[in-house]
């Protein structure tokens, strides 16, 4: 009896390695943005997930007019909401800089692309390869 116990305890934590079914559905996605024809040095885009999904948001980093969504950052299929922020002036942390300091980092889009974006939402879906898009903001 004992050893049936720990052979069903083995099986038990053997099915809980590896990787879940939700992570097998995650989708690599990269691209480039640009804003009025120029790469956005540094932002961050987000996609958040339209009401209803389960999908979490993602965020990543923008350097030097490119993005990649990858391994554990990979997107869920579902539709999205894109956000997208830019930055100029010097990056630190607040209190970095001396008060009155001109060199503050600043974000520089209009709200249409952020706050308030009209960004097609985007949609990834089931099973979907690598995706490849790129955002030319005007």
């Amino acid at each position: 009896m004992c050893k049936q116990q720990i052979l069903c305890s083995c099986l038990l934590l053997l099915t809980g390695c590896g990787q879940s079914t939700d992570e097998m559905a995650l989708t690599p996605m990269s691209g480039t943005i640009t804003y009025q024809g120029t790469p956005i040095e540094e932002g961050v885009i987000r996609l958040v997930p339209q009401e209803g999904s389960s999908a979490p948001v993602r965020t990543t980093q923008i350097n030097a007019g490119n993005y990649q969504f990858t391994d554990r950052s990979a997107i869920k299929p579902g539709t999205y909401q894109v956000e997208i922020n830019a930055y100029q002036g010097e990056a630190g942390l607040p209190g970095d800089q001396p008060a009155g300091s001109s060199t503050s980092r600043k974000q520089y889009l209009p709200e249409q692309f952020n706050t308030k974006s009209t960004i097609e939402p985007l949609t990834i879906p089931p099973d979907s390869d690598p995706v490849q898009h790129d955002f030319n903001l005007k």
